[in-house]
């Protein structure tokens, strides 16, 4: 860690908080170069044939999988990725040309997702129910007892650290990218709104919930990213899993996650607070804070940038020396 690097722990003040995830210019630079060398042209991975695409079984459903191999024995070991509730494979394109070629990617779309397979419609959907639908998938995939990087953003590193201080997930190294410490949706609307309104009535009124909720945002890539899962979402698996969550809280309770988790961040918009990312971190016993600013469009290069890096050493090895000039001193 550097020295001078900010000190917090999560009851910091506001200056602290501000100062983990201040950068200078030089260190904006840098991740500029590091991400400058990522921006190449890939094919949507999601397009048939560029990526295997299997569908897992896990108790009461099957989940979609996106498996990219690599040719490129620098990267010493693949890249597992979570993305965040409701998130379309188009919003991680930028993510997964970070890695292609260089890095074995297995990318897995949680239940709520519009491509996983449900059982029925009385399918468990909460967040425990999707962290062992996580430890399922590893042990299909064949990643038990293999040395991997679990990397994980927003809701998808919510449920990793809720599987974390259940017992139900681990793995060799954790990354996590801007971690939701609950869901984003106002709680007030999943107790008492949403489940009076059936999904059919959500679907007509989807424009107005996306404008009341996404219409003030000012990022123009994250706002439409946002509109575009929105629109895309299949409403009755949204509403389970938002509803079986709506009481879902991890501050307070990461002091019971014993193994080291590395909390990555380095934009912000209106879903995603930066202040609770050093947070997050700290509150964590073996909590690492990186802080990589950059420009909100870069997010998901930002984040196939750093899973690569990690891809590059071993889980011994800790954290790669080109990410340690990023690290903040969070205790």
């Amino acid at each position: 860690m550097r020295p001078g690097a900010a000190v917090m722990d999560p009851g910091a003040p506001e200056d602290l908080l501000a100062r983990a995830i201040f950068a200078t210019d030089r260190e904006r630079a840098e991740v500029e170069a590091l991400m400058a060398a990522a921006d190449v042209p890939a094919p949507p991975f999601w397009e048939p044939g560029v990526a295997e695409q299997l569908m897992v079984p896990v108790d009461g459903a099957e989940l979609r999988v996106f498996h990219l191999a690599s040719r490129d024995p620098s990267a010493r070991r693949p890249v597992f990725m979570i993305p965040g509730f409701g998130a379309t494979p188009e919003g991680f394109q930028d993510f997964a040309a970070a890695l292609r070629d260089k890095a074995e990617l297995f990318y897995l779309e949680t239940r709520e997702k519009s491509s996983s397979r449900i059982a029925h419609r009385r399918a468990d959907m909460s967040v425990g129910r999707s962290a062992r639908d996580i430890r399922q998938a590893l042990s299909s995939l064949g990643l038990d007892g293999r040395d991997f990087v679990l990397v994980a953003p927003c809701w998808g590193a919510a449920i990793v650290l809720h599987g974390l201080l259940e017992g139900i997930i681990d793995a060799p190294t954790v990354l996590l990218g801007d971690p939701m410490h609950t869901l984003w949706f106002p709680r007030w609307v999943l107790r008492y709104v949403s489940p009076c309104l059936p999904a059919p009535t959500l679907r007509l009124i989807r424009p107005l919930v996306a404008r009341a909720m996404l219409g003030d945002m000012q990022e123009p890539t994250q706002k439409r990213r946002a509109y575009a899962f929105v629109y895309g979402a299949d409403v009755w698996k949204w509403k389970k899993s938002a509803e079986a969550a709506r009481d879902f809280e991890l501050f307070g309770r990461l002091g019971g996650i014993t193994r080291e988790v590395f909390v990555l961040n380095g934009t912000k918009d209106k879903i995603h607070d930066q202040r609770h990312y050093p947070r997050v971190a700290a509150e964590l016993p073996r909590g690492r804070f990186l802080s990589m600013q950059t420009d909100e469009r870069h997010r998901e290069r930002l984040f196939g940038v750093a899973a690569l890096e990690f891809a590059r050493v071993s889980a011994e090895q800790g954290l790669p020396p080109s990410l340690a000039r990023f690290e903040r001193r969070i205790r």
